[in-house]
This record gives structure tokens, sequence and C-alpha cells, in this order.
């Protein structure tokens, strides 16, 4: 009769401690990763909790329902702030551990996580590039993964980074002229972040235009500039998470003026209108293999020329554009415009807006050197 009876205790005692952490989990899971950095100290088995994968992903997707942007300085030594702002604009807070000098070239954002590159220069002497550092950084969780070092190249290389959302595995594609080589062929290289080592892919048919790239569902895309001028856009270039290269066309309509965002989950471009230089285009994917695109939304901008337009990013139902002076919010439901409200003075400053979603996700060090944020003096 004892056994029966323990058992149904020990039974009900496991769906009580399965139940508290249910609860445990959705009430601490809405705090900011800060305080989440806090609660995990508090207790073994709080420690436990906020660091298991349910956690984290009850964590993300909280997250996800909430977005934001993060704002950093372009192209400016003198100053190195960078500011977290919710989707309404409202700047919140400056974003723990990037006092660091590599976060003053970020490229891409995805679930946390943040791809930096620093340039070390340029060799007069050789007239080649130096090598870049890499990073990939949670500036949440202040922790940064630098990756090894590639091979040398004529020229700056162009960066791309596929995100796997699943698994949370990343790649990191780089683009180069091998140095030493008179032939100027392109080659790519592949970083895992599962081996924690370079690949070499070899030679490629295409080219990125440069490191503004967009990944959706573990898909990197870039634009491809014209053989011709160098300047206008002929296509996108398409690689996954399997390595598999492909191009994709543009609408006839879209020229120079576009840039490359995610909207629902679908490759879309943002460009000027070919008839009216203070109207917008949105565009969105339909079909990769037919190159299928269909006109979102088209609306006239508070600002006299898209060309003054120096980045693009879309959150929700929102498109934010990113001039030198000004920034505005489009909402696409109701086709109105807002300028966002700088709480400090950074109109002499321009900053490109990343879109960012605070996240407890690892940087998946393995072979590769993982940097301690320096600790500042009490």
């Amino acid at each position: 009769m004892d056994d029966p009876c323990n058992e149904l205790i020990c039974s009900r005692n496991e769906s009580l401690f399965e139940l508290e952490n249910n609860i445990a989990i959705n009430i601490l899971s809405r705090l900011p990763v800060k305080s989440l950095m806090i609660c995990k100290s508090v207790s073994k088995h709080w420690w436990r909790l906020i660091s298991s994968p349910d956690f984290m992903r009850a964590q993300l997707t909280w997250s996800q329902e909430n977005p934001g942007y993060v704002f950093y300085p372009y192209a400016c030594s003198c100053h190195n702030e960078h500011f977290l702002t919710k989707i309404d604009g409202e700047t919140v807070e400056t974003l723990p551990g990037c006092n660091e000098h590599y976060f003053r070239n970020m490229i891409c954002s995805f679930n946390g996580l943040i791809c930096c590159i620093n340039p070390r220069g340029f060799c007069h002497r050789t007239q080649r590039s130096l090598p870049q550092d890499i990073y990939i950084c949670n500036p949440a969780t202040r922790e940064v993964l630098l990756l090894p070092q590639s091979r040398g190249s004529e020229g700056s290389p162009k960066i791309g980074v596929s995100f796997y959302p699943i698994t949370n595995e990343f790649k990191v594609f780089r683009f180069f002229s091998l140095a030493g080589k008179s032939h100027k062929r392109k080659e790519c290289e592949v970083y895992s972040s599962i081996t924690g080592s370079w690949k070499g892919i070899g030679c490629v048919a295409h080219c990125p235009r440069n490191s503004k790239h967009i990944c959706i569902n573990g898909t990197v895309y870039w634009f491809i500039k014209s053989i011709k001028d160098g300047l206008s856009i002929v296509c996108i270039l398409a690689v996954d998470m399997l390595e598999n290269f492909s191009v994709i066309s543009i609408p006839e309509e879209v020229t120079r003026c576009a840039f490359l965002v995610s909207f629902e989950g679908c490759l879309s471009l943002v460009a000027g209108n070919v008839f009216d230089k203070n109207r917008f285009d949105m565009w969105v994917l339909q079909d990769s293999k037919k190159s299928t695109w269909i006109r979102k939304c088209s609306d006239d901008m508070p600002i006299s020329n898209i060309r003054g337009v120096k980045h693009v990013a879309v959150q929700k139902n929102e498109i934010l554009f990113a001039s030198m002076r000004h920034y505005f919010f489009y909402n696409m439901c109701s086709k109105t415009w807002r300028e966002f409200n700088w709480v400090h003075d950074f109109r002499k400053r321009f900053s490109i807006p990343l879109t960012y979603t605070e996240s407890l996700l690892h940087c998946k060090a393995t072979d590769s050197l993982v940097l301690k944020p320096r600790t500042s003096p009490v």
C-alpha cells in the first residue's frame, strides 16, 4: 500500500515542480536580459532554469514580440555610444558592453547576436588591405567571439552572416580576391560556428556589392553591382546554410536607390520610384526561382529625394528611413509618417539603425577565442 502512495506523492511533487518552473519561466522570460543575468546569481536552481534551452527559447519568443533598433555612430572614431530604442522610437538605455572598438562597424544583427568587423587598415607599400577582425557579439550578455584569422586578400573582403534560427548555428561568408594573385578572381570561404574554423569554397561567379546584407530563414542576400558602371544594381546573390548559391533578378523598376529588408519572413526591397524621385516603393519576393515580385506599398516621402536615405530597416508594420539628419517611420497600415525624436543631439552624427532583439543566446565559441569584457574600475 505504501508504494502506490509514494508514487502518487512523487508524481504530484514532480507535477508541482514542473508547474512552478513553467510559471517562473513565464514571468522571468519577460525581464530584460540585464535583470536575468542578476537573477542567475540568486540560486543554483534559478541559474539552471535561466540557462536552460527552454528558458532561452521562451525569452527570445517574448523579446521578438518587443523588437527594437540598435543605433551606432557611422564613420566616427571620436564617439562610441550605442543606443537601443524601442519600436515606438523611445530611447531606453545604452547597450551594456558596447564600449569596445569593434562595435563601431556592426554590419548585421539577428536574435540578439551582432556581427562586427574591424578593418586593421591598408598597407600602402604592398597596396593591400590588412587582415580584418570579425566578431560575433551578444551585447546583452557581454559575450564576444573573435573569429580566427583567414587568408589575406586584395582590397576589402565582403562579409555576410547566415543565422540558422532553429539550432542557433551561424556561418560567416567571406568574399575576396586572394593576395598575390594576378588574375583577381573572386573566391569565397565560410566559417562555421560548429567547427570553429574556415573552409574554402573556391572561385565564385558572383561577388556581393558590399557587406550590406540581410539574413532570412538561414539564407543570406546581397546586391550584385553592374560590371559596366559598378553602381547599378542588377540582381541579388543568395547563399543558404548548405552553401548553395543562386541569383535572383530584381524588378525592372528598381535601379540604384534600393535596400534589402525582411518583411513577414520574406525578402523585400525598398527602393525609389522610377517615375517620381520623391516616392518610394516596397517590393516583396513571391517566388525566388521565377524572380516574381509584387509591389506591397508605395507613397510620397517627407524628404525631397530618396537618394538622401542612407539606410532602411523594417520592424513589424513600420519602415524606418534613416538619412544624414532625419529618421522617419512609415506605418504601412495607417500610411502615416512620424519623425523619430532624438533624446540626445545626434543630428551631426549619422547613426545606422539595425533591427535588434535581446536574447541569451551564446556566440558558440569552439576553437576560437572568447573575449571577456574589460571590467571598469570601481
